[in-house]
C-alpha cells in the first residue's frame, strides 16, 4: 500500500488520500485542492498534482511564494480598459492611446481574451471594443446586460468607418452579430464579419455540414 506523502498515512485503494471519498486528512490541503479544482481546465487530479508540487515539490517554497506574489500583484494592478474593455494596467490601455493605431477600424469581440490572438498575429492595426459576453436568452444574458450603449457612444466619439464583428461562430455569436446589425441599421458605417469556412489544412471529407455550407455561402473569386 502506498504511503501518503503529506500526512504519512496510506492511500486507499481508489487512489485517494486520507479519509473517505478521496479527501485529504489535512483540511488545509483539501481546501487548497478544492480551490485549485475550480480553475478552468483543472479537475481534482490535476489540482492535486499542482497542490502537492507547491507544498512538497522541488523548490516548492519558492514556487508557492512566487505564485502568491504574482497573484497579489495581478489582482491589484490588472484591470479592464475603461474605453475598450481589454485587459490592461494603464487606463486607458496602450492600444486606445496609441497614435499608431488606425482609429477608423473598430473590432468588436466578446471577451478580453479574444484580443490576445489578434494582437499576437500582428496584422490588425485598428482598435477594439469588448462586449464582455454574448447574447444568450437561455442563460439569461439579454441586450441590457451587455454594453451596447457604450458601443454606440464609442462610435459617436471617434472617426470609425468600419466595424469588424469578430465573434464566435456559435448560435450566441450569430445572435449577437444580428443584434448589432439591427442596432446600426441606417448607420453609414461599413459593417463586416470574420469569414467562416474550411480551415487551412482542413480535409474536405471531414468537414461538418454547417462549416461546408458557410464555405460555399461566402466563397470568393479566385
Amino acid at each position: 500500500m502506498d504511503r501518503d506523502p503529506v500526512n504519512g498515512g496510506s492511500r486507499g485503494g481508489n487512489g485517494g488520500f486520507g479519509g473517505d471519498g478521496g479527501e485529504f486528512q489535512s483540511p488545509a490541503l483539501e481546501r487548497l485542492v478544492r480551490s485549485l479544482s475550480r480553475l478552468p481546465g483543472l479537475g481534482r487530479k490535476s489540482a492535486t498534482r499542482v497542490a502537492l508540487h507547491l507544498l512538497t515539490g522541488g523548490g516548492a517554497a519558492a514556487h508557492a511564494d512566487e505564485l502568491t506574489t504574482a497573484l497579489s500583484e495581478a489582482r491589484s494592478q490588472v484591470r479592464t480598459c475603461s474605453r475598450c474593455g481589454a485587459i490592461t494596467e494603464p487606463d486607458p490601455c496602450r492600444i486606445c492611446t496609441s497614435d499608431r493605431r488606425d482609429r477608423s477600424q473598430l473590432c468588436v469581440v466578446a471577451s478580453p481574451v479574444d484580443v490576445l490572438p489578434i494582437e499576437k498575429a500582428g496584422f490588425f492595426r485598428g482598435r477594439y471594443f469588448v462586449l464582455g459576453g454574448l447574447l444568450s436568452p437561455l442563460d439569461g444574458v439579454r441586450a441590457q446586460d451587455l454594453p451596447f450603449d457604450r458601443l454606440l457612444d464609442r462610435l459617436a466619439d471617434g472617426p470609425v468607418t468600419e466595424m469588424i464583428i469578430a465573434l464566435d461562430a456559435s448560435v450566441e455569436g450569430e445572435t449577437t452579430a444580428l443584434y448589432i446589425q439591427r442596432l446600426l441599421s441606417g448607420n453609414p458605417l461599413q459593417l463586416s464579419r470574420l469569414a467562416t469556412g474550411i480551415p487551412v489544412g482542413g480535409a474536405l471529407a471531414y468537414t461538418d455540414e454547417v462549416t461546408l455550407q458557410r464555405a460555399f455561402q461566402f466563397r470568393r473569386s479566385f
